[in-house]
């Protein structure tokens, strides 16, 4: 019976940490030459001036993930959270 309650408690130790362990932000990706440049036009954009090169967005992944994640990153109205 004592075993069964050790058993139960560590998992349920486990279980618990192991939900506390998400990122408070999210973590960046990637440190490619397109990456930044999406993310400054995404930064750019979410702090009021509207940047996109199209044609990078449409064709380039790297360009594409920068994008939002520089306008997530720079929104003004996550930051007051």
């Amino acid at each position: 019976m004592k075993r069964i309650i050790i058993i139960t408690v560590a998992t349920a130790s486990v279980l618990f940490f192991s939900a506390c362990t998400g990122a408070a932000s999210t973590p960046m990706p990637s440190q490619t030459p397109d990456f930044k440049a999406g993310m400054n036009d995404g930064c750019s954009t979410a702090t009021g001036e509207y940047t996109k090169n199209s044609d990078m967005f449409r064709s380039n992944n790297e360009y594409h993930e920068g994008w939002f994640y520089g306008r997530k990153k720079c929104n003004p109205s996550d930051s007051k959270k």
